[in-house]
């Protein structure tokens, strides 16, 4: 029943893609973030609704060019080019080919995606839609998450969608550390009460699904999340009072294993996964001074051989590598992580540039500062939690990157609307001037003539 019912709302919506291709897109973020098909049976579980989303958009978008835009050549979009060019080139320089060549069509897709979402996301409308689906689609899974870790008094751990991007419970955890401070513009911009209320109700049940993950690393990135927001975010003594409260709360209710697991943290050289973590590191260091130009392309952890060649004595072979910084590394080399890590810097500084300009703009530009500044804690949040996971090619770290260049260009034409009403208002008063002082008007300076005729001077 599930499975006809999704059916039925897709067979009825994606003919509107056609018409409006952003309904495409918002439908391609559906099923990439909320996954609904995983909670069907039958043919909907395995049907390629993505791949369907995702062609019936770009058909739409070439078919309606006065629905998009040219693709702002901001410098975060060309570093995003070139590092897709850097990929290319290393993938076909791949130490294990096929792996890396089924890896990249993923990481190309993607990229295509987040092209789209340049193309389309021309206004504010747009962009709040595209906002509302992704905090609607993952505020789903932190919600059920912690609402689960409530009613099982935290015993057991909180995952991801069987079978999506996210299903480890690291990898969750990072997702929602990403997805609060949007959650937190949304709130911000609400004007119900009630809906404000569902909103801290829904941060609240997503940090408490964080903490059922029972990660490690989903903790400390938590915490940097948290403080983040708290600094970035306007309104913030509401989150000051409530945030140590919360903490306090969720730690007395959590069972001892879960402290038990957090007490290894500081234990890190007893701990295996800990250790695995540090000789995967290794591994991509010593992949990376033999081929410092282009790594060893893509899953290059994967092949025992090359696990043989540059891993550490004693090292389990074919374990990801758990960091995004060391997988880039040894992956793209350093030129590739020189790349990556300048899309992370140039998103965040461009973010603080939007939110610089948009607080001295107008006042209907206030928004633009909120959302720039919860998109840097994201940006933070995903750095501390991928610090220690293998997850530098997800398409929601590419859509926030190319959500910067659409803000760059909105705050732009904001300073232009602005400049231009500046300009009309000052003409519009020049104009009331002249004519306040034409002769012959109320109001006018015209001096009363002599008896002679001739004009009294005018002392």
């Amino acid at each position: 029943m599930r499975s006809l019912a999704l059916l039925l709302f897709v067979a009825g919506t994606l003919p509107m893609a056609f018409v409006r291709p952003i309904i495409g897109l918002l439908l391609w973020m559906m099923f990439s973030y909320l996954n609904p098909h995983r909670l069907t049976w039958g043919f909907a579980v395995d049907f390629p609704w993505v791949f369907i989303t995702a062609g019936a958009t770009i058909l739409a978008l070439t078919a309606h060019p006065g629905e998009r835009q040219a693709p702002p050549m901001k410098p975060i979009v060309v570093l995003m080019t070139l590092f897709l060019g850097w990929v290319t080139l290393s993938t076909f320089q791949a130490s294990v080919p096929d792996a890396a060549f089924t890896r990249y069509e993923q990481f190309v897709k993607m990229m295509a995606m987040a092209y789209v979402t340049l193309m389309l996301v021309i206004d504010r409308q747009r962009l709040d839609w595209v906002i509302w689906t992704i905090v609607a689609s993952f505020g789903f899974w932190g919600f059920k998450g912690g609402l689960f870790t409530l009613l099982t008094g935290g015993n057991y751990h909180v995952m991801g969608p069987e079978s999506s991007f996210f299903t480890d419970n690291n990898i969750f955890a990072l997702i929602m550390c990403m997805t609060l401070p949007l959650m937190r513009y949304v709130q911000l911009q609400v004007q119900h009460r009630w809906l404000r209320l569902g909103l801290w109700l829904l941060m609240g049940l997503t940090a408490v699904s964080i903490v059922g993950t029972y990660s490690r690393g989903g903790l400390l990135a938590l915490a940097v999340t948290a403080t983040m927001l708290i600094w970035k975010s306007r309104r913030r003594a509401m989150l000051i009072l409530v945030a140590p409260v919360a903490a306090l709360a969720l730690a007395s209710f959590m069972p001892p294993q879960y402290f038990h697991r957090m007490h290894t943290i500081d234990k890190y050289h007893q701990d295996a996964s800990a250790q695995g973590r540090i000789e995967s590191w290794k591994f991509a260091t010593h992949v990376a001074l033999a081929h410092p130009l282009v790594g060893g392309g893509m899953e290059v952890w994967s092949s025992h051989n090359m696990w043989r060649r540059y891993g550490p004595e004693g090292a389990v072979p074919g374990r990801a590598i758990h960091s995004i910084f060391f997988e880039v590394l040894g992956e793209q080399g350093f030129v590739g992580l020189a790349l990556f890590l300048g899309l992370l810097v140039a998103g965040y500084l461009g973010l603080g540039g939007v939110r610089r300009r948009a607080r001295a703009g107008p006042a209907d530009a206030w928004w633009l500062a909120d959302l720039a500044s919860m998109m840097q804690v994201s940006l933070v949040g995903y750095a501390a939690a991928g610090s220690l996971l293998p997850t530098p090619y997800i398409d929601f770290l590419y859509q926030l990157l190319a959500l910067v260049a659409v803000l760059q260009v909105m705050v732009a034409r904001a300073e232009q609307a602005a400049e231009s009403n500046s300009k009309n208002n000052a003409a519009t008063r020049r104009l009331s001037a002249q004519s306040s002082r034409a002769p012959g008007r109320p109001g006018s300076r015209t001096r009363r003539p002599s008896a002679g005729g001739q004009r009294l001077p005018n002392w």
